[in-house]
């Protein structure tokens, strides 16, 4: 039977803040295709939400345009990696980030050993051509979950999935490494990240009750906690987040895949 939106938003229990410190001012919820092609990354321009999925077993990535106040899809791209990077193994698109009109995609090849940064048009979704590996040096593990853009200083800074004990800065323009930053605690499980007002947030999912919002300092490497989350009653994985204010009082927008049924797009009112 076809999972609904409807049937998502009835049996949806989970993403309440334990500590009082914000409210959910609303929730976008996308099953079906679109739950294949946005499970991933999330991040937006102010008027659009643009998504990644990924679901290695069945061969599937994908790319979602998404309006921000109704929640409908405008444009996507189902089973979509770019045949530039398919044949280097590339099979996995993880977090993103918005810049100047373009989206960029933190990618992973099937075995994990070279990471990239592959950039794709906000327009149309297609890609644009320009990517970056990272050796092993600047991602031993060769995982990469996320992304985030100063637009600012145009900059861009990636971290790692488990165990993170430092994040890695770039520019954006060639997407060169500028240099490793050590932060203040060990994260883990990092799945999504964001640039705001100088400060990077990073969505986390630390077990499968509690996920974590957390806010880096990157000229100090602090680490502070913003958020936590319950996941609820049904199997809940934390994955992208993103910032905007909304007229609804929303700040922070939050992607959880509620397993198997489809995906909820969280919209938060600011914390401290």
């Amino acid at each position: 039977m076809k999972t609904s939106a409807k049937f998502l938003r009835t049996i949806d229990c989970g993403g309440k803040t334990t500590g009082g410190e914000s409210r959910i001012a609303g929730n976008h919820y996308l099953t079906g295709k679109a739950f294949l092609s946005s499970a991933q990354g999330i991040t937006n321009d102010g008027t659009y939400y643009y998504c990644t999925g990924a679901f290695v077993p069945m061969k599937k990535t994908g790319l979602t345009k998404i309006d921000m106040q109704t929640g409908e899809v405008v444009l996507m791209r189902d089973s979509y990696m770019p045949s530039e990077l398919k044949i280097q193994n590339f099979n996995h698109f993880g977090g993103c980030t918005y810049f100047e009109n373009e989206i960029y995609v933190a990618v992973e090849d099937r075995y994990r050993k070279h990471p990239c940064l592959a950039v794709f048009g906000a327009e149309t979704l297609a890609f644009t051509g320009r990517y970056q590996i990272l050796g092993p040096k600047i991602q031993p593990e060769g995982n990469l979950p996320w992304c985030a853009a100063d637009e600012e200083h145009r900059l861009l800074y990636t971290g790692y999935f488990n165990h993170c004990e430092h994040i890695n800065e770039f520019d954006i323009d060639t997407l060169s490494f500028r240099r490793s930053i050590p932060i203040s605690r060990v994260v883990e499980k990092t799945q999504g990240g964001e640039m705001w007002d100088g400060q990077i947030y990073i969505s986390c999912h630390d077990s499968w009750r509690k996920k974590h919002i957390y806010r880096i300092d990157p000229q100090t490497g602090q680490v502070e906690t913003v958020m936590e989350r319950s996941a609820g009653p049904h199997i809940v994985e934390s994955e992208g987040m993103t910032i905007c204010p909304m007229e609804d009082g929303s700040f922070f927008h939050q992607l959880d895949v509620i397993y198997p049924f489809g995906v909820a797009i969280r919209r938060y009112e600011k914390t401290k």
